[in-house]
């Protein structure tokens, strides 16, 4: 079962990602630019041509994302793929106008990292939140997720991200922009992490329902992941139940749990951590 998408829920995502598209454009216009620092990913690729051009970023960050949003469409589900784009917007409209007036930061290059990479993680952390992203290289990696699920989004980000440093230091020649753009990124990501679930590396939901079948295909059609029903009862009533249980990557969880809870809203649900999950669609086990 799949949740409306009403009025209030678009309100609120305008919120959200209004809040998130600042601090995102604030890293981007106050910290990253001011110092010339290269990135990863589709921003990083937009920085280059705003470099090299002077023409506004975001508006280059959008048109970049079109072909992906193209491409993307059919895998990714219309519904995500409209969220983001509404995201994008917003995040154009930030970064080219609303955040331009903003003071710079000139001073210590390491301090401007660290600031980029916080404002950027936060931003990225308020929307996704609420299951939009800034586009990009979210687009490339979670396409190739859906279609090979046995791939790993860190390295597939990171392979990407890496790429387009490298070819920062090819055009604009500064080895130091690509070194404090590597630092940006690295705090970006912890801070989102920290943000979203707290850093850790996965979870698993263990649910008690006397509705099995409905939270289980629920959360499957939400997060494609897979589900396991065992039959259990109540040591206090003696009331027979059903405890579903389904592993998960950090991300996935929100959407999981709201499933679970519209299929059956007396569940009792468990959330715990994941140090490692090995099995289909997470660590391959013959990888050491």
């Amino acid at each position: 079962m799949k949740p409306k998408y009403s009025f209030k829920t678009f309100l609120g995502d305008i919120g959200f990602d209004l809040v998130g598209c600042i601090l995102y454009a604030v890293g981007i216009n106050c910290f990253i630019m001011p110092q010339d620092f290269a990135s990863g990913g589709v921003s990083g690729i937009a920085l280059i041509i705003t470099y090299l051009t002077g023409l506004p970023n975001g508006t280059i960050t959008f048109i970049l994302n079109i072909p992906l949003i193209l491409v993307s469409f059919k895998i990714l589900g219309h519904m995500f793929l409209l969220k983001s784009v509404k995201t994008l917007a917003i995040l154009t409209f930030c970064i080219d106008i609303l955040t331009q007036p903003f003071p710079k930061y000139t001073g210590d290059p390491i301090l401007a990292a660290i600031c980029a990479g916080l404002a950027i993680g936060s931003g990225l952390g308020v929307v996704y939140m609420r299951g939009s992203s800034t586009g990009g290289s979210d687009f490339i990696t979670l396409s190739i997720r859906k279609l090979k699920p046995h791939f790993s989004v860190g390295t597939i980000t990171s392979t990407i991200d890496y790429i387009i440093l490298g070819a920062s230091i090819v055009f604009l020649g500064n080895v130091d922009a690509a070194l404090y753009g590597c630092v940006a990124m690295f705090v970006s990501a912890k801070v989102l992490d920290q943000i979203m679930y707290g850093g850790n590396k996965g979870k698993m939901m263990m649910i008690i329902t006397e509705k099995g079948d409905e939270v289980a295909n629920s959360i499957f059609a939400t997060t494609e992941r897979g589900v396991t029903i065992a039959d259990v009862r109540g040591a206090y009533s003696g009331q027979p139940k059903q405890l579903v249980i389904s592993a998960m990557s950090k991300h996935e969880l929100p959407k999981a749990r709201k499933a679970a809870h519209l299929a059956d809203e007396k569940a009792f649900t468990m959330i715990t951590n994941t140090d490692e999950v090995f099995g289909e669609g997470f660590i391959d086990p013959r990888d050491d």
